[in-house]
């Protein structure tokens, strides 16, 4: 008796976990049609371009420290 339980609950499961997986991918696939993903990604596009001018304000002011400090390894400090 026991083992009939065991595989009613095995059988249910299974349908529950594929259910539930095409749901999630048709959701998934809905939102990706409407343009919803989009927004998330130009989000961040505009994250890693903050970045990257960081970046880029950082290398221009390592630049200048390099610059000087070859003027004091001269000693035109």
């Amino acid at each position: 008796m026991s083992q009939i339980i065991l595989i009613i609950a095995i059988i249910f499961g299974s349908v529950t976990v594929t259910t539930l997986g095409c749901v999630w991918m048709g959701t998934s696939y809905y939102a990706k049609k409407r343009g919803l993903t989009k927004g998330a990604s130009q989000h961040e596009i505009e994250a890693l371009q903050k970045k990257v001018n960081h970046v880029q304000q950082e290398v221009v002011t390592l630049r200048k420290e390099v610059k000087r400090l070859i003027k004091i390894a001269k000693g035109g400090g």
